[in-house]
């Protein structure tokens, strides 16, 4: 069961600003997504491909590093990091990680569809972001564990040298 409350409050109305444009973005890819599959389209493998190629295309809004703690830096800066109260959990020469305590993306599509398994699929699809993001670096790898919609507290995110 999907368990996805804020444990924290924010005073900052960017935070809620950037919590429902994360909502509406979650709520447009449901509706596309959704749309794809009762047409008989492949939706899961249209929607990795087109989501993976926007991670490709943020590649500009991140910095030229080999270093991990310069590349998770980028997701920490406020207030950005306090919209999905994320964290980082483990730091070295060679890793960082990352644990997101919210998703209001997973939030909004509780609401709109009580299909647990459609969440995840959703959220993993959602995830190509980050793959695609990631696969701009040659010399890091991506590990995404713990998920929000597979019923875990947190969303982790592993950032290794090669």
């Amino acid at each position: 069961m999907i368990t996805n409350i804020p444990t924290k409050k924010f005073s900052d109305p960017k935070v809620q600003i950037l919590r429902r444009g994360a909502e509406y973005r979650a709520l447009f890819l449901y509706h596309i997504l959704k749309a794809l599959k009762d047409h008989g389209y492949e939706f899961e493998m249209i929607g990795r491909e087109g989501i993976f190629a926007l991670g490709r295309s943020n590649r500009a809004g991140f910095p030229d590093t080999d270093i991990p703690e310069v590349f998770t830096d980028t997701l920490l800066e406020p207030p950005g990091a306090s919209s999905m109260q994320i964290e980082r959990t483990v730091l070295s020469e060679k890793e960082a990680k990352l644990e997101f305590g919210y998703c209001p993306m997973c939030e909004l599509w509780q609401k709109v569809t009580d299909d647990q398994d459609m969440i995840a699929l959703l959220c993993d699809i959602a995830m190509e972001v980050d793959r695609g993001l990631v696969d701009t670096y040659p010399e890091f790898t991506l590990r995404l564990g713990k998920r929000i919609s597979a019923g875990e507290a947190v969303c982790d995110f592993w950032i290794r040298k090669k």
